[in-house]
């Protein structure tokens, strides 16, 4: 009743974090969800999610794993006409350990091709190519707490590369799932996503060579430091309750 009268309860405006933050975020390839099925959903099934593919929705949904699952799919991003921005190559597996318990381990690569490579002098290229790379790594563990509470935890490892700089980083997702009703066809989830420390860019590609003093005997390599940036911390609350249609 008290969920119901929230969300019965109209708001004129809503804020939320520290707006000094605003427009740092980066690693917004962790909002991907690289699964089809809970794709088509748009991240609305908090509530709802079963089995492996809760890892990127909610991950107490994992708990729901029977034996053994595994998923691979491979996706073009944001396809334009014959191209892709990217294509993404995605891999999960769980297993269910002991009576309540489920580990889970996911991975997920978006690679972007080959870059023509450009600098001040030679704008239009014609000095070879890189190729940029993102890598989040998941392991997961979900625990049925009682016939109605479900809980999981996972631990994201973050890699973005280009040829000479690159970032790392780790964040963390929590997640709760509550079923109640009759026939369980009553569900709330609630899940809390990417929460960790900030990253930033470090490599030879943020380095030059510069001169100490007036005379140009004197040279030394200087390093510049990239912003830090903040991971997209993402709060999701979902209620869902199940029809059940008899057919006579």
């Amino acid at each position: 009743l008290v969920i119901i009268a929230l969300l019965a309860i109209p708001f004129s405006q809503g804020f939320s974090g520290n707006p000094q933050r605003s427009g740092q975020a980066g690693a917004s390839e962790l909002l991907i969800n690289p699964w089809g099925r809970t794709t088509g959903w748009a991240g609305a099934n908090v509530a709802g999610v079963r089995g492996l593919e809760g890892i990127y929705s909610n991950v107490a949904g994992l708990a729901f794993t029977e034996k053994t699952e595994l998923i691979f799919s491979t996706t073009e991003w944001l396809k334009i006409g014959n191209d892709a921005v990217s294509n993404i190559s995605s891999f999960g597996f769980s297993q269910k350990v002991g009576e309540s318990g489920v580990i889970g381990f996911a991975i997920m690569s978006m690679g972007f091709g080959d870059i023509e490579i450009t600098t001040v002098e030679l704008p239009d290229g014609g000095i070879g190519t890189y190729s940029p790379s993102f890598m989040n790594i998941s392991l997961s563990y979900s625990k049925i707490f009682s016939n109605s509470i479900y809980g999981g935890l996972t631990v994201k490892m973050i890699s973005e590369q280009i040829a000479n700089v690159g970032a790392s980083g780790m964040a963390l997702d929590a997640g709760i799932q509550y079923v109640t009703g009759n026939k369980d066809n009553m569900k709330f989830g609630i899940v809390l996503k990417n929460v960790g420390p900030r990253m930033s860019f470090k490599g030879d590609g943020l380095s030059f060579r510069g001169i100490v003093g007036d005379a140009d005997d004197y040279k030394m390599t200087v390093e510049q430091r990239s912003s830090e940036l903040e991971l997209p911390a993402l709060l999701s609350i979902g209620l869902s309750y199940d029809v059940n249609v008899m057919k006579h």
